[in-house]
């Protein structure tokens, strides 16, 4: 190794292995090498070590790829194994996000090449496992364009099938905790679903310059994972179109089964998305002029309806100001400006058009253009309205062409009104000619004809001028918007405001309008919410844009007057998806009046969507609620008429949240069904319970059920019982501990032990399953949670 490369320093080190500077004396090109560290403690780990490196080795070699970084030689030495690949010149993720976050433009194209480096790994079955800011590296081309390089696969294991995590020599994960998978954490077999989780958590991070699960302790930060504490891209981050704030939410949902399939997938879902301007939020799932596109990607809430907000029982929040200002990626100082940066320049209808005739000078080398921040807005002009006046149709007459008379032709006879010429004249008079007259007929149609001029070139003057008026009043409230300040508007203003809602064709536009709509206060008698509902619910627009007026926008403005408006909408409507958005928008709003007609939607609809937002909206108003009678009633009288299983399940689901003794004995008797179906609707009811009564009723199934596939199913219903309770905690914990059957449900209940109260007899339950069990991993997580438990206890001590 010594007679081809030379080493020129370490650039970095990591858990495991130095990674050097070295130029390589054959090829003539500076190369980066990565050696193993030696651990003189402990030799197993070196071997591993090496292991995994070589596998590493293996599998980059067969990965040629722009967006990763090559491998150019592997080999060993007497100094131990060795990698040599591509020397990067750069800077990482994490130095650029430090001086601020992307803006769109570059988080489009960063977007777009990361995801084409992970499905050229998948199609590999490589899983990264280490996905994070400081594996990614952002180097600059020689026209100034910035490309990716996803590095340090060590991690990376060739597997075609789920694996287990790796650990290190602390027995902790590898990777950073900021950006893993909630399945690393619980040590299940992961695939690369656990990279898209890892990419969305990076993606979340270049956008707002925080990340999306923190906290103060390593502890908070795997439970805000695990518990899925993650707030909604489009509450931190604005000027980001809302299909991308939903499409990385996509990434980072809490089961696997909710993110995108594969990369390819997402991508597929990007691109679609992205180039399709005039339909710039094609995240409906609905038929479009583009054919079928993906169904939009959901936040799915573990325990809650599938809708975009990390928190249902939260109420809506102002957007929060991002970690770092957004600022372009620039080629390092010193470079020559990139070929792909230009200013923006955006102009109102007024304005004149820039001379043609002097050609615009190229930017100076040491003074590139300022390109525009993604968040700032800047005046536009307002869309032509949608109903356009009809040109006026004038059909002029034609006339005779004349007719020339030779002077020496004899003259022939012409009737007159007045005279009659003969050819002959005998007294030789002298005839003078006749004076030409335009008939009065022509002289109409010309006064007409002017007319219409005159009327059509002052109405296009007034109508500029009304659109001149009209986009000062736009970009006022535009700008009021951009600072997040209330909007005054009046009937013409909310009329601006939601043609172009509809009309502009740009993603930042549309969103911009949304927020105006969002903060519009009347400042007449107009009524901006009806106004808002009714328009939403009656106008032809793109279904997406229908949406995200209805969900966003009015759920927003938490005006209980749209909710008989909105349910009507949803019952009568044909869009599926347009009629969830209205059941959804109204879920805080909605009152006891309304359950009659949730339970009408939950046993009319076929769409299972449907059905859920209304379980949800039921849900939360007997959460609200501090008397339930009346609801009891209503509820067991919808189940007694249900006219289908799922509808029956969907019922009984909510009885298990009004509790009692008919309640008890309905669950019960679901329970001793033949139908499976039957059982897991009951099981989670009983894990809804207010009382203990549940549990106990979940307690003795869980005794007398022999099949494990059931059993499991019950036990993980107990336990979402256990952590939900207010009271009982040793007693109930307990119960739990002498029903675990598996050594899977042993598992699950030591991990939430870990988050249950930091008391003695936690710890009691915790070195039972020590004593008790031969199984290592049990023995292994018991003394873990054990440690963590006690660090609980002393912290608490301390305040």
């Amino acid at each position: 190794m010594g007679e081809r490369y030379e080493f020129k320093g370490k650039i970095g080190q990591g858990g495991l292995g130095a990674v050097y500077k070295a130029y390589d004396v054959r090829m003539s090109r500076d190369v980066a090498i990565k050696r193993i560290l030696a651990n003189p403690n402990d030799s197993s780990i070196s071997e591993e070590a090496t292991r995994q490196l070589i596998k590493e080795a293996g599998a980059l070699s067969a990965l040629q790829h722009p967006n990763i970084v090559t491998i150019y030689d592997v080999g060993t030495d007497e100094d131990g194994p060795f990698v040599v690949m591509e020397l990067l010149s750069g800077h990482t993720l994490e130095d650029l996000v430090s001086k601020g976050s992307f803006t769109w433009p570059d988080f489009r194209q960063f977007a777009m090449q990361t995801l084409e480096a992970l499905i050229a790994a998948q199609e590999l079955n490589l899983v990264h496992r280490d996905l994070k800011p400081t594996n990614i590296m952002v180097t600059w081309l020689p026209s100034g364009k910035f490309q990716v390089k996803i590095v340090d696969f060590g991690l990376a294991k060739l597997s075609a099938a789920p694996t287990l995590q790796t650990v290190d020599q602390h027995d902790g994960v590898f990777g950073s905790i900021y950006f893993m998978a909630p399945e690393q954490f619980e040590r299940v077999p992961i695939d690369s679903k656990a990279d898209l989780y890892a990419i969305g958590c990076v993606f979340y991070y270049v956008l707002t310059g925080t990340f999306p699960f923190d906290g103060d302790t390593a502890a908070t930060v795997m439970a805000s994972h695990l518990q899925h504490h993650v707030t909604h891209l489009k509450e931190v981050r604005e000027g980001i179109p809302l299909w991308a704030c939903d499409w990385v939410m996509w990434h980072i949902n809490r089961y696997q089964a909710d993110r995108p399939e594969s990369a390819r997938q997402s991508l597929q879902f990007f691109v679609d998305n992205d180039n399709h301007q005039p339909y710039p939020e094609l995240s409906t799932g609905l038929p479009t002029p583009t054919g079928d596109l993906p169904k939009r990607p959901r936040l799915v809430i573990p325990g809650g309806s599938p809708t975009p907000d990390a928190l249902p029982d939260a109420p809506p929040t102002q957007p929060l100001k991002t970690a770092s200002v957004p600022k372009p990626i620039l080629p390092p100082d010193g470079s020559k400006p990139s070929v792909h940066t230009t200013a923006q320049v955006l102009q109102s209808s007024n304005s004149e058009p820039p001379p043609v005739d002097e050609p615009t000078p190229p930017p100076h080398a040491e003074n590139p253009p300022a390109p525009v921040p993604v968040a700032s807005i800047a005046p536009v002009t307002v869309p032509k309205t949608s109903i356009q006046p009809k040109p006026v149709s004038v059909i002029a007459k034609t006339t005779p062409a004349p007719v020339s008379i030779s002077p020496t032709a004899p003259l022939k006879k012409i009737s007159s009104p007045t005279q009659e010429v003969t050819e002959q004249n005998p007294s030789h008079e002298v005839v003078p000619p006749r004076k030409k007259t335009i008939p009065p007929v022509l002289k109409l149609t010309a006064a007409v004809v002017l007319g219409i001029i005159v009327i059509i070139a002052a109405f296009m003057v007034m109508n500029k001028t009304a659109k001149n008026s009209e986009t000062k009043l736009y970009n006022e409230m535009i700008a009021l918007a951009a600072k997040n300040e209330e909007v005054p508007v009046n009937k013409h203003k909310l009329d601006i405001l939601l043609r172009a809602a509809i009309d502009v064709s740009s993603n930042q536009d549309r969103n911009n309008v949304y927020v105006a709509l969002r903060l519009a206060k009347a400042s007449d008698d107009t009524d901006v919410d009806g106004t808002i509902a009714t328009f939403a619910t009656t106008q032809e627009m793109i279904p997406n844009v229908r949406i995200v007026l209805i969900r966003d926008v009015l759920r927003l403005r938490k005006n209980p007057s749209v909710v008989p408006q909105l349910i009507e909408y949803s019952k009568t409507t044909s869009d599926p998806q347009a009629a969830v958005a209205s059941i959804e928008a109204i879920r805080f709003m909605a009152t006891e009046s309304n359950i009659p007609d949730f339970l009408e939607i939950i046993r009319s609809t076929n769409n299972d969507q449907m059905r859920r937002a209304a379980e949800e909206n039921i849900a939360n108003i007997i959460s609200k609620s501090t008397s339930t009678a009346a609801i009891s009633d209503k509820i067991f009288a919808a189940y007694s008429t249900a006219g289908n299983e799922a509808t029956r399940h969907t019922i009984l689901r909510l009885i298990g949240l009004i509790g009692g003794d008919k309640a008890l004995a309905l669950v019960k008797e679901n329970l001793k069904s033949e139908q499976l179906n039957d059982k897991y609707a009951a099981i989670t009811a009983l894990s809804k319970w207010k009382s203990n009564d549940g549990l106990n009723a979940l307690i003795d199934f869980l005794s007398s059920q022999t099949d494990l596939t059931i059993h499991s199913r019950a036990f993980a219903a107990a336990i979402d019982y256990c952590k939900m309770a207010e009271t009982g905690h040793q007693l109930n914990w307990t119960l739990l501990a002498t029903n675990a059957k598996t050594q899977d449900e042993i598992l699950n209940l030591i991990r939430n032990l870990a988050n249950a109260p930091a008391e003695p007899w936690n710890i009691a339950i915790l070195k039972k399953f020590m004593t008790s069990s031969k199984n290592e991993d049990v023995i292994d997580l018991a003394e873990k949670v054990i440690s963590h438990i006690e660090d609980r206890r002393s912290v608490e001590g301390e305040e």
